[in-house]
């Protein structure tokens, strides 16, 4: 608070230190995250650690006395952390406030910043993450605590300057921080993450050029991936590793002096951090393997890299690399699920001999329409992963309905309407976007409005289900069926050209006449 002398924690900076009079309360509505961090801080030597499960019983406990830390998770039942702030705020308190949280947007992080919040911690984080926290804040508080004093002695000007400078400097460098782990998070596309990744790297250490290099440890070489400011470096460069007796690897200097800066002869480590006054190289790593390297060359102006923007660098390096590995998990997980649903379908369409391979053919043509339709290739994805679940409704159906040779009745047509929705309601929950779902609920939505089952007219109805619409009805009058043999290929080209505008977006008929070549 203004006006009033900043009161110096107890603070983890030695192993020396007594701790036996640092009082600490940890506020976490999780039991285990609450006995975990008492265990450790006990640990290190902390006699008095209190807990709360949620903000309400920290505020009890702050009325009886007080505390040199909190950490405390900003979402929990009957009041988070940020009231908690709030309060200590209100108060006046010097005790130190480290936040926890696993859902960490600019916005929770600039208000708890301004309500009094001296550090973040991102869950899941590691215990010794813990100790680094507070020893950070014993620094950050050490300055401000200097920087009062050097207010109230007006021939001390120059350190002042220079302390607001530095307290600047980490303000600017923890916002930069939350700022990648925000954009990191809302990052689902490796192609985009990895073009963010060159991008942030250069912004980030004010430089001119960056690259990054994937490791492909069959050929135990690096091949160019992506790249800023590099206008001539192709993507799959090889960039050959050489050892030469030493400990560690090496990246081809002739690389480097061609497309980043002058090495003057000094090896590049591929798998340590490397720091010269023009370059700066840090490795990925997963789970302990080379990944990948990313490296900056040219700093603007007459500067040279330094220690921050080495730890800025290695700070990115090992969020993206957390990313890398989580997408790589989740995009396992979402192709064995798909994988089991598409044997599923597989089985639906055994059933009837009329159907089989019906979903990988609607597919097939699906794509090579989109294609012609010059569709992004995110949308072409989309349809390779949602268009074999097309009729995964069918499920639903009873044999009688799906193999009658007859016409069906209306009420059995009534029964048949309903697989779309049986079949987002199968796949709602594995994480599927508004595009995928809609490929399986509106594939059979008409351009006239006289479709199923919510009945959306024209531009109304997602583009990829409208594509899907077409070579679905394409494949079933192409295809032999229980109550009809197969139309001629002749006879089935006019049917789209005759529906087209009606039953079809003329725009993808269009677009199936060039892919079928009539």
């Amino acid at each position: 608070m203004q006006g009033q002398a900043i009161q110096k924690p107890k603070i983890i900076d030695s192993p020396d230190t007594d701790l036996e009079a640092l009082n600490v309360l940890v506020v976490d509505d999780e039991a285990l995250i609450r006995e975990t961090l008492c265990t450790y801080l006990q640990h290190l030597g902390v006699r008095h650690v209190d807990t709360a499960p949620n903000g309400k019983i920290a505020i009890e406990a702050l009325s009886h006395g007080e505390y040199d830390y909190i950490f405390i998770d900003l979402m929990m039942p009957e009041m988070g952390g940020m009231e908690v702030l709030k309060h200590l705020d209100d108060k006046g308190s010097p005790t130190a406030v480290i936040v926890m949280t696993g859902y960490p947007s600019m916005e929770k992080v600039i208000e708890a910043m301004r309500h009094g919040a001296s550090d973040f911690l991102i869950k899941p984080f590691r215990l010794q993450d813990v100790k680094v926290s507070i020893e950070r804040i014993h620094r950050l508080h050490s300055l401000m605590e200097k920087n009062w004093l050097l207010n109230q002695e007006l021939e001390q000007k120059r350190q002042v300057e220079k302390l607001n400078d530095e307290l600047q400097k980490k303000i600017k460098e923890k916002t930069l921080l939350y700022e990648i782990i925000d954009s990191l998070s809302k990052i689902n596309l490796s192609e985009d993450l990895y073009t963010y990744i060159v991008k942030k790297a250069c912004e980030a250490c004010n430089a001119e050029k960056a690259c990054f290099l994937i490791y492909d440890p069959a050929k135990s070489s690096l091949f160019s991936f992506t790249h800023y400011g590099i206008p001539n470096l192709k993507p799959g460069t090889e960039v050959k590793l050489f050892q030469n007796g030493r400990k560690m690897p090496y990246i081809d200097k002739g690389f480097i002096d061609a497309n980043l800066v002058q090495s003057n002869g000094k090896p590049v480590f591929s798998h340590s951090t490397c720091r010269l006054p023009n370059l700066l190289s840090v490795p990925f790593q997963i789970r302990g393997e080379l990944f990948g390297v990313l490296m900056v060359a040219k700093k603007n102006g007459e500067g040279y890299f330094d220690k921050d923007d080495e730890f800025i660098l290695n700070f990115l390096a090992e969020k993206a690399a957390l990313n890398v590995e989580n997408m790589a998990l989740y995009h396992n997980l979402k192709e064995n699920l798909f994988a089991t649903l598409a044997s599923l379908v597989s089985a639906i369409e055994a059933r009837d001999r009329y159907t089989q391979q019906h979903s990988e053919r609607v597919t097939r043509l699906s794509l090579e329409i989109a294609y012609e339709m010059r569709c992004h290739p995110d949308e072409l994805r989309k349809l390779e992963s949602a268009g074999p679940l097309h009729d995964i409704g069918k499920i639903g159906i009873d044999d009688h309905i799906l193999k009658k040779a007859g016409r069906l009745t209306d009420e059995e047509f009534e029964v048949i309407k309903t697989h779309p929705i049986i079949g987002v309601n199968i796949v709602s929950h594995l994480g599927l976007d508004d595009d995928e779902l809609a490929i399986i609920r509106n594939h059979h939505e008409r351009w006239d409005g006289k479709g199923y089952p919510d009945g959306l007219k024209g531009k109304e109805i997602p583009k990829l289900a409208r594509i899907l619409s077409v070579a679905d009805a394409f494949d079933a009058m192409n295809s032999d069926r229980a109550y009809r043999q197969r139309l001629g290929f002749s006879q089935c080209i006019e049917e789209l050209k005759k529906n087209s505008g009606t039953q079809f977006d003329p725009e993808v008929v269009e677009a199936a006449m060039e892919v079928l070549k009539i």
